[in-house]
């Protein structure tokens, strides 16, 4: 998600947004009411972009299994100062903790952190440097007396590489890293080339007796919650875009009824309270627990927990390089009409979804995603134990968007016909 960062004359960031049908309420707010063109003609379509304007969406993400040991709690026995200390190394923060009985749900300044007693899935967005956080954590599980199970690392290619600071500056540097710490590394590149699904992978054959040390444990994670599913989108729809701006919020009026009044909360929770109605992510997750945040000038992230399933969303609204991605382990999200409400929710140009199993047989189903039409479907092994599968949708009358001129809102640098990289799965 966006966050709040220097603004100069020329920049388009939300905040530059100057909104002629503003109205003064009573509690010293203002509604805003926008028109698509609203939104166009205040945000500096035409306007060049420079390095200082941009933020890198696209999140890094690791999640990594431990052996489990006598110690029920595992990492979980570590408190929200420890978690702290170790993300200073991946340069973001804590806003927020939420816990139950299987997991914790940290909300961060940077994505997320959800911490199992032996499993850890962390994603971090911008210039971020989260593979610098595998030595602390390797240390912190040592203590545990466990050692390290599986490890799978990945991102969507970043629209900004050269933003990028050590070790994610590129590929080959974050490949060569995990090899420096862990010898041998599994990696693959799914999906057309322009917008390709990296894959990074480190497995360690268990040994007898943590096989069995399995079964004299809890389980880290409920029934199917081994496989991620990700959806990861590209150019929102501009009216998707507003409500993720602090300047154009849905208003109190939109979301709590005429005369009803918004929670005595922080800004910052009461215009996510907002943004989670409005744009019908809360009716897509009835029952879950959420914890959300509304970032200046834009910008919104939130977790989810609802027994030992975890759920994040996280979004940077700017229509010059929007993005959006959508992560769960629970199963049920898998379903056709699940996906495509996730999707429909964004209407964005591009689409990835991507599944990582701790299996070796790997399988989305055929999704028909509306006014997007899939390019590609991979599957690959990661290593011994693991496996990904890939599939990219991109808009139907964008599908030649390279032969078109440049477009003032980049929906997509992606192109669409590019050949993909390796293996290809051809489905009916």
């Amino acid at each position: 998600a966006a966050r709040t960062r220097d603004i100069s004359e020329s920049t388009i960031l939300c905040s530059r947004w100057a909104f002629p049908k503003d109205q003064e309420l009573g509690n010293g707010t203002r509604e805003h009411t926008l028109s698509i063109m609203d939104i166009m003609d205040v945000t500096g379509a035409h306007a060049p972009l420079s390095t200082d304007m941009v933020f890198e969406g696209p999140e890094k993400k690791l999640e990594v299994y431990f052996k489990p040991t006598q110690r029920a709690n595992g990492l979980r026995q570590y408190s929200a100062p420890v978690w702290s200390e170790l993300l200073v190394d991946a340069a973001c923060t804590i806003l927020s903790v939420k816990g139950n009985d299987e997991f914790d749900a940290y909300l961060l300044s940077e994505s997320s952190l959800f911490v199992y007693p032996y499993r850890v899935v962390l994603k971090t967005c911008g210039t971020t440097t989260l593979l610098l956080v595998l030595p602390k954590l390797l240390r912190m599980v040592e203590e545990l007396g466990s050692s390290l199970e599986l490890l799978q690392y990945g991102h969507l290619r970043y629209k900004f590489p050269e933003q990028q600071v050590f070790p994610h500056g590129s590929f080959m540097e974050e490949r060569d890293y995990l090899i420096d710490l862990f010898g041998e590394v599994t990696e693959c590149e799914l999906g057309p080339r322009d917008c390709s699904w990296s894959m990074l992978s480190v497995s360690k054959e268990p040994s007898e007796a943590n096989e069995l040390s399995v079964y004299r444990t809890p389980p880290t994670s409920p029934p199917g919650g081994d496989d991620i599913l990700e959806i990861a989108m590209e150019g929102l729809a501009l009216d998707v875009c507003a409500l993720f701006c602090r300047a154009s919020a849905p208003s109190a009026e939109s979301v709590y009824g005429a005369g009803g009044a918004p929670p005595a909360t922080p800004v910052e929770r009461e215009l996510a309270t907002r943004m989670t109605v409005a744009s019908g992510l809360r009716e897509l997750l009835p029952g879950v627990e959420i914890d959300d945040w509304a970032f200046e000038p834009c910008g919104y992230s939130m977790n989810g927990l609802r027994d030992g399933y975890y759920y994040t969303v996280h979004i940077t609204p700017e229509p010059a390089f929007s993005y959006a991605s959508f992560e769960t382990n629970d199963p049920s999200y898998r379903d056709t009409e699940y996906v495509r409400r996730i999707v429909r929710a964004f209407a964005p140009s591009l689409a990835v979804v991507t599944l990582t199993t701790r299996r070796i047989g790997c399988e989305l189903p055929a999704y028909e995603l509306d006014g997007l039409e899939r390019s590609a479907l991979d599957l690959r092994r990661l290593g011994a134990h693991a496996s990904v599968c890939c599939a990219t949708f991109f808009a139907k009358e964008d599908k030649n968007a390279h032969q078109k001129p440049e477009q003032p809102f980049a929906k997509s640098q992606c192109q669409a016909t590019l050949e993909p990289r390796g293996e290809m799965v051809q489905v009916s």
